[in-house]
């Protein structure tokens, strides 16, 4: 198999996979608004796991070693894996959008998520063919660092002020748990990359001249 293309068939597996986690939400619980916003958290926490690995997988492989080695150099892979899962989630989105006749979020909150869609696509956009070569390296990795961090952000605005929530209603266990796994994971992200980032620079001054 061709490298160029593993990318594009971890896109189309982690497109199916969201797919199927739609329909069988939606088949399972009907097509009504409370379901469709069920289908909604269990596609936005699969996207996540994506994004995630293409956020922090290089860390965790520079932090804990051989074991978890496959991970490192796979953070496009994951990127668009990522991008394409969260189309489903997307539609969903617009789907909610046209049975309520209205956003499904505020103004000001909607718009913060859209900016999140938006630096996703783009960077995916610019990943293929070349263009980010044509930017250069350095504009790349800046604009790659505010558009992950951003993204990781706008995931975090979901998970930690639901988990917060919680404490104040009724809940189930799992219900909390599913949130305070994620929640987790939002704040672990950039602490593991920092510390990553901290070994590698240590180690290249521990290196003899």
């Amino acid at each position: 198999m061709k490298r160029n293309s593993v990318p594009v068939l971890w896109m189309g597996v982690a497109f199916g996979v969201a797919l199927a986690l739609a329909v069988v939400v939606l088949a399972a619980e009907g097509t009504d608004t409370k379901s469709i916003g069920v289908a909604l958290q269990v596609t936005a926490r699969w996207s996540f796991l994506l994004f995630w690995l293409a956020y922090a997988g290089g860390a965790m492989a520079t932090l804990f070693g051989p074991a978890l080695a496959p991970l490192a150099g796979r953070g496009r892979a994951f990127g668009l894996a990522f991008a394409a899962a969260h189309l489903v989630h997307i539609g969903l989105v617009v789907w909610l959008y046209r049975i309520l006749n209205q956003l499904p979020l505020p103004g000001p909150l909607s718009a913060f998520f859209a900016i999140g869609v938006v630096w996703t696509y783009l960077l995916a956009a610019l990943s293929f063919g070349g263009l980010s070569k044509v930017l250069g390296p350095r504009l790349w990795r800046w604009l790659r660092f505010v558009g992950m961090n951003y993204i990781l952000l706008a995931f975090a605005r979901d998970f930690v002020p639901s988990l917060i929530h919680l404490g104040t209603v009724h809940q189930g266990l799992w219900h909390a748990m599913a949130y305070l796994l994620f929640a987790a994971m939002s704040v672990a992200a950039p602490v593991l990359v920092f510390a990553a980032t901290a070994r590698r620079r240590w180690g290249m001054r521990q290196v003899p001249a």
